[in-house]
């Protein structure tokens, strides 16, 4: 039998087949992106055709909570999976979190351009770090006359996360930003 992959959405023929088993897990130690702590994450499965549908996933501090709200759903008599599945699951759902933050670009307020620093600051790409600890968010910036965009958006917990993220917009963009924000809260490359 193959690997079972990951399917982004859930459809509702899996949820409401009940002649499925459904799966859950829980285990400590895991990014929250919401809250940029790490917290307990449980999930909930099924399995259709080797495919796994990710049928509901939670972040608590607490593992009851996590049990409380897999019953709140509605998923009686899950089968606990193995921490390895758990790890699997994770990364697939940051993977699509990841980009879908990639790929979200929005106009800031235009009078965001009036105020502090970005009246100061000349047309360019900018990257904004939220702060110097990990976890960290990215924000990669571009101001054109009088309008600024957020171009993309990453969540970062290692240096090398922060080095494959400006290697990324380098890239997407052809432009040259220095990765000095390893150090500071702002890398930045002018238009030439």
């Amino acid at each position: 039998m193959s690997k079972p992959s990951y399917q982004g959405k859930s459809n509702t023929y899996v949820y409401l087949d009940n002649t499925l088993p459904t799966y859950f897990g829980l285990n400590s130690g895991y990014l929250d992106i919401q809250t940029m702590r790490y917290r307990i994450f449980g999930v909930v499965w099924k399995i259709v055709d080797d495919t796994r549908y990710i049928l509901g996933y939670w972040f608590t501090d607490n593992e009851n909570d996590i049990h409380h709200a897999i019953q709140k759903a509605g998923f009686s008599d899950p089968i606990k999976s193995q921490k390895g599945e758990i790890d699997q699951l994770y990364q697939a759902i940051r993977a699509e979190q990841d980009k879908e933050n990639w790929s979200k670009r929005r106009r800031l307020h235009f009078l965001l351009n009036m105020r502090k620093p970005w009246n100061e600051l000349t047309e360019g790409w900018y990257v904004l770090k939220s702060g110097n600890d990990f976890p960290m968010a990215l924000t990669c910036i571009q101001k054109k006359g009088y309008s600024i965009w957020i171009e993309h958006i990453k969540v970062c917990e290692t240096v090398e996360d922060i080095k494959k993220f400006l290697n990324l917009v380098n890239l997407e963009h052809d432009i040259n930003l220095i990765p000095e924000i390893i150090e500071s809260h702002i890398c930045k490359q002018f238009f030439t």
